[in-house]
């Protein structure tokens, strides 16, 4: 009789399971995130052209307002696709460390005279004025450079910028900086007002892989909503933050952002440069910008 009385329990929990699972499929199935591209740059063109011009804009001259020690041209010894679907930026050795030319190129002498403090030439282009984001994934792939001092950079800057609000109250993104002597460490940083650096003071975080990031394509993004940034290298997400974290500040990066990408030279952020390097390059492969769930707009300006 004891024996009787136990069979049906047995029977029960399994059954109970079952219908608990067929009566409530949403709570048991994962959430999928889904992305669709909404924009690409892929950098297809003939070897020796600059990157697209209806996206893109060179700027020029010593812009050094970090105390870096390049001069952007548009040049395309400094700025060029390679005909195989990639842009370079490439850093050329233009002074000593002395600050004396190392040849008699009149346009060097120009360079030198403009910005007496320049030890290369490089590149910088903006998609301001033609191209903002807002929301959705942002990522790219390139090759950064190897060399104590040099400082590639992939960022944006709040489209508020351009509205006349200053930085850093209108905003700032660094999908990825990092520093020629810490060639395996990536970082990810915001800028904006009241945060606990001060003024131009940062927030955020760093990623180290196993072996340099200089000797391969590696892809750097973000994954940005309304009130939060998530920051990935090759998928691996390493920081996040969001509007009411303690630390971020006041939030400033629910507006359009636009693009900025250059190869700086030596500067605040990373350290002295090498005086035996001659040249530095930066190659990247693409930029993609997704729509998260369908969250994400491109802006035509």
């Amino acid at each position: 009789m004891s024996t009787g009385l136990r069979r049906p329990a047995l029977v029960l929990v399994p059954l109970l399971g079952l219908l608990s699972i067929l009566l409530a499929p949403a709570q048991a199935a994962t959430k999928i995130t889904s992305y669709k591209l909404l924009w690409a740059d892929d950098f297809n063109g003939k070897k020796g052209a600059l990157p697209n011009p209806k996206v893109w804009s060179p700027e020029l001259g010593g812009l050094n307002s970090n105390g870096e020690l390049q001069f952007y041209t548009k040049d395309p010894k400094n700025l060029a696709l390679d005909g195989s679907g990639h842009l370079l930026i490439t850093a050329n050795r233009i002074a000593d460390r002395s600050l004396t030319a190392v040849s008699n190129d009149p346009a060097i002498e120009r360079m030198l005279t403009a910005c007496s403090a320049c030890q290369f030439t490089s590149a910088r282009i903006k998609t301001a004025k033609k191209l903002s984001f807002q929301y959705g994934r942002i990522e790219i792939r390139m090759k950064t450079p190897s060399g104590e001092g040099t400082w590639p950079a992939f960022w944006m800057l709040g489209k508020d910028l351009l509205k006349g609000i200053p930085w850093p109250d209108s905003g700032e993104i660094d999908i990825i900086e990092q520093k020629g002597s810490m060639p395996a460490t990536v970082f990810g940083t915001i800028h904006g007002p009241n945060l606990p650096g001060g003024a131009g003071g940062g927030y955020g975080s760093t990623y180290t892989a196993p072996a340099s990031l200089t000797t391969a394509f590696h892809t750097y993004a973000i994954e940005w909503k309304k009130n939060q940034l998530e920051f990935y290298v090759d998928d691996n997400m390493y920081f996040s933050v969001a509007a009411n974290d303690g630390s971020s500040g006041t939030w400033v990066y629910n507006q359009p952002f636009f693009m900025i990408l250059n190869l700086a030279m030596g500067g605040e952020f990373t350290d002295e440069l090498d005086p035996a390097m001659n040249q530095a390059q930066m190659s990247i492969d693409y930029i993609r910008f997704y729509s998260i769930n369908g969250v994400g707009k491109v802006f035509k300006n």
